[in-house]
């Protein structure tokens, strides 16, 4: 029998989430994962037999507790949502920028096939979402255009969050573009 893990695997996610957000994939290296985690390399692989099975849970877990969801599903349905989405989730993380999964779609080449069906499926959810709050508002017709909108400007500021916008900037970005989205779907 051997000896009783002192880590939690959800603890050890949630301290390489980070390494990973901040070097990519393939930038992550053993030395840094075993700093961030307290973890050493023969725990590591007790636990996952891969970089790439570590990278895809810490991505899955990413997606299971960030915020996207949570508030784009929240009822009722709105602008609210949206709204408060766009000022939300690009900023998720202290000192982290962004977010972990657009920011990983610049790595998809590279991402372990389970990770890039992780981010696909994710986004086809959050777009779900999206349209849903939309259509809660707008005529039929333009949620499919809106949405895309939200979807681009959402990318857009999780990149703008990877330079260090800071928060009253962000929040004053997300007004004007929900102010120009209202208008220009009326």
């Amino acid at each position: 029998m051997g000896r009783p893990k002192k880590f939690h695997r959800e603890g050890v996610l949630d301290r390489v989430i980070p390494v990973f957000w901040t070097n990519g994939f393939v930038g992550a290296n053993l030395q840094q994962i075993e700093e961030a985690t307290g973890v050493n390399k023969s725990g590591i692989y007790s636990e996952f037999e891969s970089k790439d099975e570590l990278f895809v849970a810490a991505l899955k877990r990413y997606l299971d507790t960030g915020p996207a969801t949570r508030i784009l599903d929240r009822e009722p349905f709105g602008w609210q949502n949206i709204e408060e989405f766009l000022i939300v989730a690009p900023q998720v993380r202290a000192g982290l920028g962004g977010c972990f999964s657009v920011n990983s779609t610049r790595d998809i080449a590279t991402l372990p096939v389970e990770a890039e069906k992780l981010i696909k499926g994710f986004n086809d959810e959050r777009m779900k979402s999206i349209r849903i709050n939309l259509a809660a508002e707008l005529p039929k017709g333009s949620v499919d255009s809106v949405a895309d909108l939200v979807w681009t400007f959402f990318s857009g500021m999780c990149i703008n969050a990877n330079l260090g916008i800071d928060s009253v900037a962000h929040q004053k970005q997300v007004k004007s573009f929900m102010r120009l989205a209202k208008s220009a779907a009326s």
